[in-house]
């Protein structure tokens, strides 16, 4: 997928012609001019209200359509300059969690 606007896009025109509606119909559904829909549909871009909107008019949920599309279960790859700066945060942590407990216990 090259970007979630643009398939947010093309699954807008699918849902569309499934309707028979066109640019024309939406526009006067959605409050928009035909000539700004057109410009939104040829050029990939939407904000996020107006594509719930759409979703709720064309009876199709867009947003969960594409966040199924978003593989966010990938663990991140770190570098082993990442890794040594983690390994060496953690360890000041504990250090920082030993000296508090020290203190607490002090008191």
């Amino acid at each position: 997928m090259e970007s979630i606007e643009k398939e947010a896009i093309r699954l807008i025109n699918l849902k569309l012609k499934e309707k028979g509606w066109d640019s024309t119909i939406l526009a006067s559904k959605i409050g928009m001019h035909r000539s700004s829909v057109g410009k939104m549909l040829q050029y990939d871009r939407i904000k996020l209200d107006r594509l719930k909107l759409i979703s709720h008019l064309l009876g199709y949920n867009f947003l969960r359509a594409l966040a199924d599309q978003i593989d966010v279960n990938d663990p991140p790859k770190y570098t082993v300059e990442d890794v040594s700066v983690i390994k060496e945060r953690i360890h000041e942590l504990e250090i920082e969690v030993a000296t508090l407990m020290k203190v607490l216990k002090d008191k």
